[in-house]
């Protein structure tokens, strides 16, 4: 061992979490928490029609780098492959890993693909409030499926998600990247980096001056002028639609505007909001965009929108929309509104076969069949049964006695006695029993 090694390791020795700068472990309730609300996001997207993929955590980069849409590559982290020599990355992204495997893999399959996808991405911080540079993610992507129908079934999915995963108190955010791109194109090249600042700031006189600086005149510089303005509500749309409808812009606003109609009409967000002046990644989108807000995390809980461009990189030029949810967001948000993690049952059997290297008897038995009747248990230790069960958050705590077997709620040390009988019958009797617990800490009925 070198001097440098043996330093390290010493050091890190010392520390309270030895992990690499934005790197985390997740404690048991943690990582039951995600793993949990992964699930409820992944069956959502599964209720309409998603197929689920698992992706490789590193790829070649330059695969990578053809999709990452708005990521600056400075955001990726890649390394050296040892076996080929050639330049891997760690994917910052897992959108354009669904677009190689369809551009490869499933290339002879009928349009529209429809899959979803969960697992964390990494990314470089680029400013000291990112604290992580792992980020769990879970999403979909609706590949082969243009137009009205393809925007709403994505919005539709996006936010049935957010809803199955709990959060009832959101806001849905529109935009479209061809209503501010339509009319920057007007500008000369050089000139649209310092319009799009300009507008990212909503500073409408400056946004004027620039415009002007540009060449730009009548109608089309009236309209841009006016996109910092215009985002709200349905009072948005006359003005909107006035200034906008004999510009570049018009097919754009006439396109989102159906948007917000439908997505109005099914009632999938309690709150609707629009924003035709955004500029979050429009370079990268080629139609409708959305964005999932909620008090809380201070960024989107989920976004996405439509990128038809993103496959013809890959050789396959088809439509594609599709978004992602950052689940770390999604769970704050839940956490700041008053959701409580879902009631978690898990069983501790204490008895005389405890300790016994394999359970015997009535213990493995009981054990046997709970499990069969999706109730999680394990054996107790040999003493302290009700200070494990609560070091390890179990739910209940079963003792087995000679001629009763009684269990105890950990919550309140509640205690319900049986009987002792045969093994079917107790394990009956208790997953009824921690079943109207959950229910009842869950507030239903």
């Amino acid at each position: 061992m070198t001097e440098s090694t043996a330093g390290r390791v010493a050091r890190l020795s010392t520390l309270a979490h030895p992990l690499p700068a934005g790197m985390r472990d997740l404690l048991p309730a943690a990582a039951r928490a995600r793993a949990a609300l992964a699930r409820r996001l992944i069956e959502s997207f599964e209720l309409y029609g998603y197929e689920r993929v698992t992706l490789p955590v590193f790829e070649y980069a330059d695969v990578l780098e053809r999709g990452l849409g708005s990521l600056d590559g400075n955001e990726v982290l890649r390394f050296v492959e040892p076996e080929t020599g050639e330049v891997v990355a760690l994917r910052p992204d897992m959108t354009p890993q669904v677009a190689r495997l369809l551009a490869t893999r499933l290339a002879d399959a009928p349009p529209p693909a429809r899959l979803c996808y969960e697992g964390s991405v990494l990314r470089r911080r680029r400013e000291r409030a990112r604290r992580h540079r792992q980020i769990p993610q879970a999403g979909i992507e609706l590949l082969g499926r243009s137009g009205p129908a393809g925007d709403l079934e994505v919005l539709s999915t996006a936010c049935a998600a957010v809803r199955a995963a709990g959060l009832v108190d959101y806001v849905l955010d529109l935009g479209h990247a061809r209503i501010a791109g339509a009319l920057l194109e007007t500008a000369a090249p050089e000139q649209r980096p310092e319009l799009v600042e300009a507008l990212a700031l909503k500073d409408s006189s400056e946004l004027t001056r620039r415009a002007e600086t540009s060449g730009m005149s009548g109608s089309i510089l009236a309209g841009l002028a006016a996109l910092p303005e215009l985002s709200g509500g349905d009072e948005v749309w006359p003005r909107a639609e006035r200034l906008l409808a004999k510009t570049p812009a018009g097919p754009a606003v006439q396109e989102l505007r159906a948007l917000w109609d439908a997505a109005a009409a099914l009632g999938l967000a309690p709150n609707l909001v629009v924003d035709l002046g955004e500029t979050w990644n429009f370079a990268y989108y080629t139609g409708s965009m959305f964005q999932i807000l909620a008090d809380g995390p201070g960024e989107a809980v989920g976004s996405g929108g439509r990128y038809d461009g993103l496959l013809e990189r890959f050789g396959l030029p088809r439509a594609a929309a599709g978004f992602a949810i950052d689940l770390d967001n999604l769970a704050w948000a839940l956490d700041r509104s008053g959701i409580d993690e879902r009631a978690y049952t898990k069983v501790l059997i204490s008895g005389a076969d405890a300790q016994q290297a394999v359970p015997r008897g009535l213990l493995a038995e009981l054990m046997a069949h709970l499990r069969g009747l999706g109730v999680p248990s394990a054996p107790a230790p040999d003493e302290a049964a009700l200070a494990y069960c609560r070091a390890w958050r179990y739910s209940h705590l079963v003792e087995i006695g000679k001629e009763s077997v009684t269990l105890i709620r950990i919550a309140d040390e509640k205690q319900t006695r049986w009987p002792r009988a045969e093994a079917p019958v107790l394990a009956s009797q208790i997953a009824a029993e921690v079943g109207a617990a959950e229910l009842g800490a869950r507030g239903e009925s």
